[in-house]
């Protein structure tokens, strides 16, 4: 067949519009119709090559099907669902072989994802413990050891407590550890925390779980669903377990336990004793340790600093107030608590009559060959491996020498029988009351603590009652004396 001659087309084209009156725009219009055509034929082309032995789910409409790819060769039906109200597609993999087979599992997967394209959610489904992974996973990128910054590496491993605890009440309670978040029904979880008061505990068996520790694991549960299920769209916030707290009365009293004067003066003059300090038996190293833990609780009584602040002082955190008299300057020290060791994150200065105390420890490092350099750890572990090291003492081993120290000395005893249970932090309680029964303002005291008026305030307010009679019933001249009579 002869090729067609250009000007022959152009010539039945010019018979074939001569009798019209098209413009210029007229022509365009007809041309991108025939463009527009031939994309739509080839678009019908190639997705019958694609969507192979097509079959609609319903008949009634035609959003959603199943079919087979004819691109691959492993002849497994897909399942393709197009969102009419977000304009979005759904494909997915049944595979399955099997025409049957594949509209039932393509109408399943149908009534469970066409909702979440609806609300926007995610497609993909997380069951609780792949929650849980997922939220520990990022919750663990948060670990700083800068307060205030971010969460220790010991709350970190707290939440993976709480939420193993959650974790035990879907799988072996609700029998739903392999359920998708979504298809637990909000308000079957209401009873978790009665759940958690039946459950035996490892340790503390006659204590029974604490309304803090029941309603921080259902605060963190809450705030799991929320940081990863809702915000990351895996659930709506109406599918986040609906949880009750259990209620508790507000209370003021201090929260620790402490020694009386009379109990505290009996135990540091225990500990200044030849029968604790050089008893029979022991060698020069076990006596300097049992000398730095005297320094520890004398130095801690007059700071009222936190056990992890004192630790982590260093040698060159102490310095001499210069508007102290001459006097004053033998007795007292500033000791610089750091923004990274202070549980606030705010740097403070504490200023107490630790001075000569500080001097007898740093006598007892260096009689061991120990240096007392700036960088030192100023509670620095003194056994034979570490003494090469600048490693700090950890809170157990002082814990575990006042235990002892307070079976020793009797109180234990005393204390059993009231009921009251003495620890590391027990200074700072003990410290904090006597300086509101001498009358420290409460503003000063509260920047030496490093903590808020506020909460000493909530905390110590029946101290504050108990030392201001004077103040409390001035201007009750008449019924003093009515009382009097």
């Amino acid at each position: 067949m002869p090729p067609t001659d250009p000007q022959d087309n152009l010539d039945t084209l010019k018979e074939l519009v001569g009798n019209l009156d098209l413009t210029p725009e007229d022509l365009l219009l007809v041309l991108s119709s025939v463009v527009s055509l031939k994309k739509s034929k080839e678009k019908e082309t190639q997705e019958n090559k694609i969507f192979k032995d097509k079959i609609y789910l319903w008949e009634n409409t035609k959003d959603s099907f199943i079919y087979r790819d004819g691109r691959t060769k492993n002849g497994n039906f897909y399942l393709r669902i197009y969102c009419r109200e977000t304009k979005k597609v759904f494909t997915k993999s049944l595979r399955t072989p099997s025409r049957e087979e594949g509209i039932v599992l393509g109408r399943k997967m149908y009534s469970e994802t066409y909702g979440k394209l609806i609300r926007g959610e995610k497609t993909q489904s997380l069951t609780t413990r792949s929650l849980i992974q997922l939220y520990l996973e990022r919750e663990e990128r948060r670990i700083s050891p800068i307060p205030k910054t971010g969460i220790t590496k010991e709350t970190w491993k707290q939440k993976g407590q709480y939420l193993r605890m959650w974790e035990r009440y879907v799988t072996e309670e609700l029998k739903m550890g392999e359920t998708k978040i979504e298809n637990i029904p909000p308000d079957i979880t209401r009873d978790f925390c009665f759940w958690i008061q039946r459950q035996e505990k490892s340790y503390y068996k006659d204590r029974g779980w604490s309304p803090d520790y029941i309603n921080s694991t259902i605060s963190e549960v809450n705030r799991m669903y929320l940081q990863v299920g809702v915000r990351d769209k895996f659930i709506s916030r109406s599918l986040v377990p609906e949880l009750d707290y259990v209620k508790k009365p507000p209370s003021t009293q201090v929260k620790r336990d402490i020694l009386s004067v009379d109990e505290y003066e009996k135990l540091v003059t225990y500990l200044r004793s030849n029968k604790y300090l050089k008893p029979d038996g022991t060698l020069p190293l076990e006596q300097t340790k049992r000398s730095i833990f005297r320094e520890w609780i004398g130095i801690s009584y007059n700071t009222g600093m936190r056990p992890k602040e004192m630790l982590g002082l260093k040698w060159g955190d102490v310095t001499i107030n210069i508007s102290d008299t001459k006097e004053n300057q033998k007795i007292f020290r500033l000791l610089k608590v750091k923004s990274e060791n202070s549980k606030t994150g705010k740097m403070r200065s504490v200023n107490a009559p630790v001075g000569r105390r500080l001097e007898r420890l740093k006598k007892s490092y260096e009689n061991l060959g120990m240096e007392c350099g700036p960088e030192h750890y100023i509670f620095r572990n003194p056994t034979w491996k570490r003494q090469g090291e600048n490693t700090p003492y950890h809170q157990k081993v002082f814990t575990d020498r006042l235990n002892k120290a307070l079976e020793e000395t009797g109180l234990q005893d005393e204390l059993t029988k009231t009921n009251r249970k003495i620890t590391l932090y027990s200074s700072r309680h003990f410290y904090t009351t006597l300086r509101l029964q001498n009358g420290l303002d409460i503003h000063l005291l509260s920047k030496q603590l490093g903590t808020s008026t506020t909460y000493i305030d909530q905390t110590y307010s029946h101290i504050q009652v108990e030392t201001n009679t004077e103040r409390i019933t001035q201007g009750m001249t008449l019924i003093k004396t009515l009382e009097n009579e």
